[in-house]
């Protein structure tokens, strides 16, 4: 692509209007979809693209190397990428473009990455997937169905105070007198 921009005529004219598309980005996406409770499916578009920049940015062969998915447990957490609770690795095959990943924990959340180990101690993520939810096995027990059935009653005792005068376009206020501002 540099090399078709360059490419000049003894006028200065561009002999091509038209860069090579080879260097565009697709939108790449790594999908996470719950199979059953406990399995959940990885799907991601395969491309060059991901092949040329590990080749050209880490000087590796793209076929050396082995893609792994990494699962994150980010159960109540804002995920920036290092503060999971703990993850695992499974080795996967790129060129498929899915894995099934199983043996998912009940009532964990959970987000994907799908990478490189460029060495022992660093890993290049290409993709990372929308986060997942395993639900629960257990059915509550009486004592959390008690709690609950109070939190309602008490939710319905306690109705919202509602004003009567409200515009769709303006919130109106009950207007203080003077005397109650000054006491």
């Amino acid at each position: 692509m540099v090399n078709e921009m360059n490419n000049l005529k003894g006028d200065g004219s561009n002999r091509t209007n038209h860069p090579s598309t080879e260097y565009i980005p697709l939108k790449g996406e790594l999908v996470a979809k719950l199979v059953t409770p406990r399995k959940i499916l990885l799907f991601w578009e395969v491309s060059q693209i991901p092949q040329k920049i590990i080749e050209r940015y880490f000087n590796l062969s793209f076929d050396r190397l082995i893609p792994v998915v990494r699962m994150y447990d980010v159960t109540d957490l804002v995920f920036n990428g290092k503060n999971a609770h703990h993850f695992f690795e499974i080795v996967v095959p790129y060129r498929n473009g899915h894995w099934f990943i199983k043996g998912l924990v009940a009532n964990r959340s959970y987000v994907a990455e799908l990478g490189f180990n460029i060495s022992d101690r660093e890993f290049f993520p290409l993709f990372r997937s929308n986060s997942i939810h395993t639900p629960m096995i257990k059915i509550p027990d009486g004592n959390e169905i008690h709690y609950d059935l109070i939190q309602l009653k008490q939710h319905e005792e306690h109705t919202p105070k509602w004003i009567d005068h409200v515009s769709t376009y303006s919130y109106y206020e009950v207007a203080k007198t003077v005397e109650d501002i000054n006491g």
